[in-house]
């Protein structure tokens, strides 16, 4: 599996949301993501989480093979969500990748902050 650029997908939404003509606060009306949000994911400030992120791709007409990384390297818990026997099981997979994407975003953050 491959990982989501950031920075791909800031480009992508800033870009499919003007294409459209869409304000930011008219993309939350359509997506449920708070506007200032929607601003810092195109600012590559956020990471977005699992159902954010599929609501903007599905809102902006974005295919999700055009925000991964080129060149990374296989992600086991998208590989174990893939095999995923129940919807219990890809529930509490989901909810373990949005806290560790939780704790990335930390780590961004503070990285951002302290340099």
């Amino acid at each position: 599996m491959n990982k989501i650029d950031i920075n791909k997908l800031s480009e992508l939404v800033k870009l499919k949301r003007k294409e459209k003509n869409l304000t930011q606060s008219q993309l939350e009306n359509l997506t449920s993501i708070n506007r200032q949000i929607i601003g810092r994911i195109e600012l590559s400030q956020f990471i977005p989480s699992i159902k954010q992120l599929e609501a903007l791709l599905e809102t902006l007409g974005i295919d999700f093979a055009d925000i991964i990384e080129d060149n990374s390297e296989p992600s086991v818990l998208l590989a174990m969500r893939g095999k995923a026997e129940s919807s219990e099981e890809t529930e509490a997979l989901d909810h373990m990748i949005s806290m560790m994407l939780c704790l990335k975003k930390h780590d961004i953050l503070r990285s951002r902050l302290n340099g």
